[in-house]
């Protein structure tokens, strides 16, 4: 799993100063820093971390920091945060609250840079040991938002929580940045669009970015027509996108796989990704491992 580590704080220098100070004494993790409510909020939904630095109070916002850790809880279930405010007695009985979740790290005060930045890296550092150690809790996490999403009854909340649980997915895999509900030039809308940010010859060879198609039918197959559908959304990315992903809660059916095998000449390949095979990734250690291999085997086949 990549170290990324996100900082929130309202003072974009001392956000800065921390990614600067902790990149240095961490090198193995990617620190990341944010500091407007747009950006920060953007970064929740739309980024890969596993750890966040959040300061409390954030001034002129119109959410403080503890509602802010509570959004990341509700969309990440692999982040944790360390807290970090000059004013922890002003928000203690919502800390406590926040505490009883398992998810914070650490509590601290704010210091000068060069007593700050040792205890800091000593907080991330037993986080990442812990999690290296024991990876279920975010293989956990996956199955429980797969069968949320498969067992929701009303439609479109079906199909947000599908894609929601899919870029979770592509973010346990390793990849950075996972964009939802996109429309490209043709105003095609794409459910979701991955940028291809992993350092992998194997994966590097599909282009800059994967679009994913995200169908939430348990009881209904994938049939022929939606594979044409997302195919045409591949060709008219101009070559950005070289790999599409069908991905169901459900079934393909066998003309979509027969249509698969005939348009296979075409350098874009699309592969499925259904029960069986989203099963497999759930429970990988080596998310990365697997999905290669899921690639290999379909792009051999087709």
């Amino acid at each position: 799993m990549r170290k990324n580590v996100i900082i929130i704080d309202d003072a974009k220098e001392q956000a800065e100063g921390l990614a600067k100070g902790l990149g240095k004494l961490l090198p193995d993790c990617s620190f990341e820093h944010y500091s407007t409510e747009s950006e920060i909020l953007d970064a929740i939904e739309n980024r890969f971390f596993s750890l966040a630095i959040l300061d409390i109070r954030m001034d002129g916002f119109s959410v403080d920091g503890i509602e802010i850790a509570e959004k990341i809880f509700e969309v990440n279930p692999f982040a944790n945060v360390i807290i970090v405010s000059a004013f922890k007695d002003e928000y203690f009985l919502r800390l406590k609250d926040l505490i009883l979740t398992g998810k914070v790290v650490d509590i601290q005060d704010k210091e000068e840079f060069d007593k700050w930045l040792p205890k800091l890296k000593n907080s991330i550092e037993k986080y990442y040991d812990k999690l290296d150690k024991d990876p279920s809790e975010i293989n956990n996490a996956l199955l429980q938002f797969y069968s949320e999403a498969k067992n929701e009854k009303e439609t479109f909340r079906k199909g947000e929580r599908f894609e929601h649980f899919m870029s979770l997915m592509f973010q346990s895999i390793g990849f950075n940045q996972v964009l939802k509900r996109v429309k490209d030039q043709s105003l095609n809308e794409v459910d979701l669009i991955i940028r291809n940010d992993i350092e992998d010859s194997f994966i590097g060879k599909f282009g800059k970015y994967i679009l994913v198609e995200c169908k939430n039918k348990p009881e209904t197959k994938v049939n022929k027509n939606d594979f044409i559908v997302f195919q045409n959304k591949l060709k008219n990315t101009n070559g950005l996108a070289e790999l599409g992903i069908l991905a169901t809660s459900g079934h393909i059916t066998k003309n979509t796989y027969t249509e698969a095998i005939r348009e296979s000449g075409e350098n874009r390949k699309i592969i499925f990704l259904s029960n069986p095979e989203i099963e497999k990734l759930i429970k990988a250690e080596n998310k990365l491992s697997i999905f290669k291999s899921l690639i290999d085997e379909q792009v051999k086949d087709n």
